[in-house]
């Protein structure tokens, strides 16, 4: 299962035309992705037919939130479970560093039956094996996007590995800096089974066939 990261409708188009199996949609990758808008959402969901998953993230400060932060999530969960995206990617800690556990009590009850991605917050956690195993409690979770608490999923491949060996419940989706010539040894090393990607497909700014379809048979 290949991943892409698009942040415009013709990126979202260009994908699944490339031959990317889901995609996530977000806004603002410089500063490592937040929500996008209600209108991208509905027009990228139109132009598609693959599977979406939308980031739900309303600032880049932490990943700690506060009660108003919280509940804007909410509501923006509400609304993309309302245009009939296919999931969300979204996490959250407590201010010691743990999985806030409350707060994923609620997004699971306003998720209805979208797809459940815990997001990179985990690689902020105090101790990711710790975080992984309070997700693990939690059926409604489908995966959990990681880098293994590193800069990149290269560099975390061995916490990746981990991850994957301990939770056959759960799909660790390795993401973060991946390559198109790294990818092969991720993979061998980690026995994921999905990957995440956004610039390892780009060329020019665009999304290239010839690098979707490399990843693709590494899968």
């Amino acid at each position: 299962m290949l991943e892409v990261i698009v942040a415009t409708v013709e990126e979202a188009t260009a994908a699944e035309q490339a031959g990317a199996d889901r995609l996530e949609l977000v806004s603002a990758l410089s500063e490592g992705g937040l929500t996008p808008s209600y209108g991208l959402i509905r027009q990228v969901l139109s132009a598609v037919e693959i599977p979406v998953h939308v980031l739900v993230r309303p600032h880049s400060k932490s990943f700690v939130y506060s009660e108003a932060d919280q509940e804007t999530i909410i509501t923006d969960i509400d609304l993309i479970r309302e245009l009939g995206a296919a999931g969300i990617v979204v996490g959250s800690l407590t201010a010691d560093g743990r999985i806030d556990e409350g707060f994923l009590g609620r997004v699971i009850k306003h998720k209805g039956d979208l797809s459940l991605t815990f997001h990179r917050a985990i690689d902020s956690s105090r101790d990711i094996h710790e975080a992984a195993e309070v997700l693990a409690d939690f059926p409604e979770v489908d995966r959990i996007l990681t880098s293994g608490a590193k800069a990149t999923a290269l560099e975390g491949q061995a916490v990746i590995a981990e991850l994957v060996e301990r939770h056959e419940e759960l799909t660790i989706l390795p993401g973060s800096g991946i390559t198109v010539e790294a990818a092969k040894e991720l993979l061998e090393t980690t026995k994921a089974t999905e990957l995440h990607v956004g610039s390892a497909v780009l060329v020019n700014g665009k999304v290239d066939a010839s690098r979707v379809s490399a990843l693709k048979s590494l899968l």
